[in-house]
């Protein structure tokens, strides 16, 4: 038989509910209604669309990640850290630009507020959404790039951008000479 206090417990109700008065899209304006349907419309493509995109890459590094990669010209490492480079640039203005959107919903949100604020509410729904796809984008973008770094780094080991040690004591001294361990 189960102990009193826990069959007790087991009648606890839910938690109350939030007043319907603090729900912020409880009354929504028409301008507000529209932006939400139009918001919701344009996030879930900018949504599928990275999906699919994302989806793409995998696919590709998933193709990469099992082939023996035997050609090492220098016209291919070039071009490997070129692509390498790009990726890394894509990001990084993306990210960029992802901080100005950000910042500039916030505002038109802020502004909002003060003369229709169930239109406030919808301009952060589908803005934050919007945002975090970006966010997704950007990270898929570092993500295959390190990849390919990775990839780089197993054709051209003067890729690595430091010393090889062939033994952990070659490594413990090279670290005690630096101060290290």
């Amino acid at each position: 038989m189960l102990d009193p206090a826990i069959i007790e417990s087991l009648h606890i109700p839910f938690p109350p509910e939030r007043p319907a008065l603090v729900e912020e899209q409880v009354l929504r304006s028409a301008a507000a209604e529209q932006a939400l349907r139009i918001g919701r419309r344009l996030a879930d493509g900018f949504d599928a669309a990275a999906n699919s995109w994302i989806a793409t890459m995998e696919r590709a590094r998933r193709s990469v990640e099992g082939a023996t990669i035997e050609s090492r010209s220098a016209e291919d490492l070039r071009l490997l850290s070129a692509t390498i480079d790009d990726f890394e640039t894509v990001a990084e203005m993306r990210a960029k630009q992802g901080a100005r959107l950000q910042k500039r919903i916030a505002r038109e949100v802020k502004t909002a507020f003060r003369t229709d604020p169930s239109l406030a509410a919808a301009h952060r729904a589908f803005g934050g959404r919007i945002v975090a796809t970006e966010k997704r984008i950007v990270d898929a973008l570092l993500d295959y790039a390190l990849f390919l770094r990775a990839v780089r780094a197993d054709i051209d080991p003067a890729a690595r951008g430091g010393r090889t040690f062939e033994t952990t004591d070659d490594l413990a001294g090279y670290l005690a000479g630096l101060g290290a361990a």
